[in-house]
């Protein structure tokens, strides 16, 4: 069955390392339709979320706050003050959230037969580890339904452990290391979201028309028949 709802790659940037315990500060999201595999990149989310608790003195004391806040600087060449201030003026994390999901119900497919989920499908860079974890939390603080399909996920670092695990190149899997290997042109600065979920995209697209590319439903169909 032809897949007609879209593709949306998403991720968070947060405060602190642990999904289950961070905050996110920062959300973007592309999509990518589902036919033609076309990046939308007129129809980008992104928005500045404010931790909850910032505005605290015993926010700065969590295990790992500080040294995520000087990554975040030193990432974006700013000082640490100037990442607590950025953050200060996020959007409020409800509303940076509700805005999220209604962007999100603009990319449904069509209810048919074998495809009762019409909600977009997620996509990113080991979401399902971390992301997909955030996206879990937010909707039950916030409740909301999850603007994700329940039954599909595409998470790109799977994708290349399936193709990649048994090759000596690259030395890890991290995305820093695949954006070297690969070759990604250096757009943006590296983990700022919306930097990141262009590069994803523009990576998950090449493997999807790869993938295309070898697959029929000649190759398929009684291919265990003889087996």
């Amino acid at each position: 069955m032809k897949n007609d709802r879209p593709i949306i790659v998403y991720d968070f940037e947060t405060d602190a390392p642990d999904p289950e315990k961070c905050n996110p500060v920062q959300l973007a999201a592309v999509p990518i339709d589902p036919e033609t595999l076309e990046i939308l990149e007129d129809r980008i989310f992104s928005i500045d979320i404010k931790p909850n608790g910032i505005d605290k003195d015993e926010y700065f004391e969590q295990p790992k706050r500080e040294d995520t806040i000087k990554w975040h600087a030193k990432n974006y060449g700013i000082t640490y003050d100037e990442v607590v201030e950025k953050w200060r003026n996020g959007t409020n994390e409800k509303a940076a959230w509700k805005s999220f999901c209604t962007y999100a119900q603009g990319f449904k497919g069509t209810k048919k037969k074998g495809q009762y989920y019409t909600e977009p499908i997620s996509a990113g860079y080991n979401i399902i580890g971390y992301d997909a974890i955030i996206v879990e939390a937010l909707c039950k603080r916030h409740k909301t339904k999850n603007p994700f399909s329940k039954l599909n996920k595409m998470d790109i670092l799977d994708m290349l452990f399936y193709w990649m695990s048994h090759l000596e190149e690259p030395s890890d899997f991290k995305f820093d290391t695949m954006r070297d290997f690969f070759g990604i042109p250096r757009k943006g600065i590296a983990h700022d979201a919306v930097t990141d979920v262009l590069e994803e995209a523009a990576l998950l697209v090449r493997f999807l028309q790869f993938f295309r590319k070898q697959s029929s439903v000649a190759k398929f169909k009684g291919a265990f028949s003889n087996a």
